[in-house]
């Protein structure tokens, strides 16, 4: 796709701001767009161009790139989208689908006002809706549901403050236990990782009755992603066996724990992941990472939100904004009686037949 011609925009008095729509396969763009991510300091892994190839090409959703640029010609904000064409969901603009975190990034407010009302105004007549997934703060007319919480560790603190902080009855009992079993933990970038993570994830999502993605989308989250140095696969064994598996992404200094998946049938005899997270926190500290975001969480999921508050972190708000109002797939709450009638339908589905369903259902959520 061509570069759009830039349209001129007042952002202040004194200056003027030059929208920009860049293409994905434009790999200088690209390049100055992951410099621009990599240095702001609220971008997360789902905002790097690897991220975003890797859901193009899995799900065949159109990008739309913007960036802002001040009179100078520097990027002062980027902001990423994609539209989701569907007979089923209906045609929609996500930023960013299948993330935690997705909105505009900017260097300043004026910018980010400037995005926003630059998408709504060339989208809105031609979607259902509009779906920005991070904080907007005043959010220039989108609407605002802070629903879900978000957990993030700080690494900085270091291994001795941590060790103090986790609940000392359940996290750390369960890292010895893991231990003493013989859990092992491994970097596994590779198609054994990738092949356990897999398999294991099937089965993880099927015990909390979700869809699981399809193989292609782990394939090409490997090629584009782990493989050009923005994330890697940690796998735990136990007797020359993997019984827990967990894909992180990474961006500047920050970890984001992005998926785990582990063999229901063995997970409270090893307690792998409890393992696994302690290994990952002491690797990054010692990496110079800086944080380890344990990713988005439902209120509703009151045993997921006091697993990650035994890490030692307290849950804050994530919100999300939309335009024309509150809609889609992930506004939906986990109390909600069609949330636990699906949950229930897929728990008790054949893995044969979830694992042929799944990927033409992730087509359309988004």
């Amino acid at each position: 796709m061509p570069r759009a011609k830039p349209i001129l925009l007042r952002t202040t008095k004194d200056h003027d701001m030059k929208i920009e729509r860049l293409s994905l396969t434009d790999a200088a763009a690209m390049a100055a767009w992951d410099v621009f991510i990599e240095k702001h300091p609220q971008a997360s892994p789902s905002h790097l161009s690897c991220w975003l190839s890797a859901v193009q090409e899995t799900y065949g959703f159109e990008p739309l790139l913007y960036i802002a640029k001040n009179d100078d010609g520097f990027i002062d904000g980027v902001f990423p989208l994609f539209k989701i064409h569907s007979h089923f969901t209906g045609k929609r603009i996500v930023s960013l689908p299948f993330s935690d975190y997705g909105g505009p990034l900017c260097n300043h407010d004026g910018a980010q006002q400037e995005l926003l009302a630059y998408v709504k105004n060339e989208h809105a007549s031609d979607v259902r809706y509009l779906e920005i997934r991070g904080n907007l703060g005043n959010g220039s007319g989108y609407l605002l549901q802070n629903y879900y919480k978000q957990h993030v560790l700080d690494l900085k603190q270091g291994i001795d403050a941590i060790h103090n902080l986790v609940d000392k009855k359940t996290i750390l009992y369960s890292v010895r236990k893991a231990e003493k079993s013989g859990v092992q933990i491994k970097f596994e970038n590779n198609s054994t990782g990738l092949d356990a993570f897999y398999h294991l994830n099937n089965l993880t999502r099927r015990k909390h009755g979700v869809p699981c993605q399809p193989r292609v989308f782990f394939e090409n989250l490997f090629s584009k992603v782990l493989n050009t140095g923005h994330g890697f696969i940690l796998t735990a064994y136990h007797e020359n066996r993997i019984i827990a598996a967990s894909v992180f992404l990474t961006i500047a200094k920050q970890i984001q724990y992005k998926y785990n998946a582990s063999d229901p049938m063995l997970l409270k005899k090893y307690s792998p992941n409890h393992l696994l997270t302690w290994h990952v926190i002491n690797w990054g500290i010692q990496n110079g990472f800086e944080s380890l975001d344990f990713g988005r969480t439902s209120p509703d999921n009151a045993g997921l939100i006091r697993y990650k508050n035994l890490w030692g972190m307290k849950d804050i708000d994530l919100p999300y904004y939309y335009f024309p109002k509150v809609q889609g797939a992930v506004s939906i709450k986990e109390s909600d009686w069609g949330y636990r009638v699906m949950t229930n339908i897929w728990r008790h589905m054949p893995l044969g037949i979830m694992e042929k369903v799944s990927p033409y259902l992730f087509k359309h959520l988004g």
